[in-house]
């Protein structure tokens, strides 16, 4: 006994802290794997997961203070994985400009990803088969650590379906909300919502099995893939390409939405088969192997048709508010004789205009005529008041149509003015110290509203969108006209430096409309266009891979390099861009007056 207490003490001075550290963590491990042998259901899965990651922090803070070799040994393996795996990393931008076209392609991890979560998906399912009662009996012939490792995963993922699920709708209501009481107080009002929705899903888990959410999300995936296959004609495209080295490749815009959507929908499938295949037909019950794992997964599950709702919702609207698309002007008819309005009604529908007639009133936007007696027409008078009063004879011979699209281009690009004038006001409001400015593309129905741009010099509170978005702001068929205008003069995306002023960027914006309507469409815009705008200067990019902007006297705006964008930049005057003529160094050989010779 006097050796054992002689030797002890000696042998603990003799092992550094480390060593007992390590061996207490092994000795953890070891009593991990044994009582695992013992569980009976993940619950007793989730007290030891709990102080497994409790372990993990403490080795975490360990290591921080006093370096442990075996963790650094760790972290550098995971770094060269990481290394390994570089080559799924792709350089990506996007191309607004579509010529030249380039070579169209899908990055082939798409696939990969996509054969993966399949596999998940076969694999899920025949474990559920083959071990009923769930495949939690795995641990007990292999390692229970990693089995909780995986669990760990798996309600992690659960859990940010469930937090994904329940932000988006609750986000989307928020939205309405805003538009119903104003920027009143709505915090009652949110939690009240993210409790309410939680507790119906979680009843709804409760009772209804998750097989037809099975079924949705199957369906998603299938539809992802129908809307992938045709070519389409997108005017934007996503670019990639492997590396420097390596050529660029485009993927259209609603080929990149399928993907996206393909795949989250494909993960949502394999997560929630892997956690309630057992209880697809059934309920979850606390009696089961897995009764934690199943009700996360019944959860999430019936948490995503919401999630659906508002992801179709949105994708509605943006196709409906596409500026693409060119919605027909509406003629606004009055007049005292309801037959000869009738008439007037069907012969302006042959021209592809909407009609509205009175006595309903003539909305913001729509051109408004009268209807009198062919002596009291107006038609061609040369500066006549609106409503125009017109005849059924001038409208039949057709001599006035040419005016109403004149008139309805006119009170559609004042609406866009207008619009443009009150984002600007709020765009105004966000300056960085050090200049910037902000990005103007209200023709993108994928761009929402006014952005500001990505520079240091920004404002610390200064959001990536200021102001409201462009649909809220700009009438469709405003969003609409610039859409007309923009493409035609082929200016992608605006750029307007801080300290430009809005009455300069409308004269930047209308030499546009005036080439727009000088040339028909016809004639993009050059920096030749916009000289003598005053205490401005207006310069024309085209950014593509290996042609960035680049000036020593304004400043550069931060773009991708690898995008393809004709921007029109708004800077302001800064002097000093005229040609310098160097003086005549030798004054001797200066010429003379005529009269000082002789």
């Amino acid at each position: 006994m006097k050796l054992l207490t002689s030797v002890f003490p000696r042998t603990w001075r003799v092992l550094p802290a480390s060593c007992w550290f390590t061996l207490a963590v092994c000795g953890f491990l070891i009593g991990l794997e044994v009582l695992g042998r013992f569980a009976t259901s993940d619950f007793h899965d989730a007290l030891a997961a709990f102080a497994l990651v409790g372990v993990g922090l403490t080795i975490a803070i360990r290591h921080r203070k006093q370096p442990l070799s075996w963790v650094s040994r760790v972290v550098a393996f995971a770094r060269r994985v990481v290394k390994w795996v570089a080559w799924l990393r792709y350089d990506h931008g996007i191309d607004l400009r579509g010529t030249p076209p380039l070579p169209r392609r899908t990055p082939p991890v798409i696939f990969l990803l996509a054969a993966i979560l399949l596999g998940w998906c076969g694999l899920a399912v025949g474990a559920w088969i083959a071990f009923p009662t769930g495949w939690r009996i795995v641990s007990f012939y292999s390692s229970y650590t990693l089995y909780l490792v995986f669990l760990l995963a798996l309600w992690g993922l659960l859990l940010a379906i469930t937090f994904v699920g329940v932000v988006v709708p609750v986000a989307a209501l928020d939205r309405r909300l805003r538009n119903w009481v104003g920027d009143t107080d709505r915090r009652g009002a949110e939690l009240a919502a993210v409790v309410g929705y939680l507790v119906l899903a979680s009843s709804v888990a409760s009772v209804v099995p998750p097989v037809y959410v099975i079924w949705l999300c199957a369906g998603v995936v299938v539809l992802a893939w129908l809307a992938y296959l045709p070519k389409g004609k997108d005017s934007a495209a996503l670019l990639w390409r492997p590396a420097p080295d390596k050529p660029v490749y485009a993927i259209p815009l609603h080929r990149a939405l399928a993907v996206i959507i393909g795949l989250s929908a494909l993960l949502a499938l394999a997560l929630l088969l892997t956690a309630c295949g057992a209880r697809l037909f059934d309920v979850p019950h606390a009696a089961d192997a897995m009764p934690v794992t199943e009700f996360l997964g019944s959860v999430a599950a019936w948490l995503m048709p919401g999630l659906l709702i508002v992801v179709a919702g949105k994708l509605w609207a943006s196709r409906r508010s596409d500026p693409a698309r060119r919605t027909d002007p509406t003629l606004h008819i009055a007049g005292p004789d309801r037959l000869a309005i009738r008439r007037a009604a069907r012969l302006v529908r042959r021209w592809g205009w909407k009609v509205r007639t009175a006595p309903a009133a003539r909305e913001p936007g729509q051109v408004g005529i009268e209807l009198v007696e062919p002596a009291q027409s107006e038609a061609t008078e040369f500066d006549p008041r609106w409503p125009l009063k017109v005849s059924i004879a001038d409208l039949e011979a057709g001599v006035v149509k040419e005016r109403l699209d004149r008139r309805d281009e006119i009170k559609v690009r004042r609406q866009l003015f207008r619009g443009l004038q009150k984002l600007f006001k709020r765009a105004c409001a966000f300056k960085g110290p050090a200049g910037g400015g902000f990005w103007l593309a209200p023709h993108w129905w994928f761009v929402e509203g006014v952005g500001r741009e990505d520079a240091d010099s920004a404002a610390d509170d200064a959001p990536p969108l200021v102001g409201p978005p462009y649909h809220r702001i700009l009438p469709p068929r405003a969003r609409q006209h610039a859409h007309a205008v923009l493409r035609a003069t082929q200016v992608d995306m605006i750029f307007v430096e801080d300290g430009v002023t809005y009455k300069n960027l409308e004269r930047a914006l209308r030499v546009l409309t005036e080439l727009f309507d000088v040339h028909g469409g016809q004639k993009r815009a050059e920096e030749l266009h916009f000289r003598g705008i005053p205490k401005v200067k207006v310069m024309i990019h085209e950014y593509e891979p290996g042609n960035p902007f680049h000036s020593d006297l304004y400043p550069e705006p931060k773009f991708d390099d690898l995008s393809r964008v004709r921007v029109l930049h708004i800077f302001r005057d800064r002097g000093g861009h005229e040609e310098l003529i160097e003086p005549p160094f030798d004054y001797s050989s200066s010429p003379a007056p005529v009269g000082a010779l002789g």
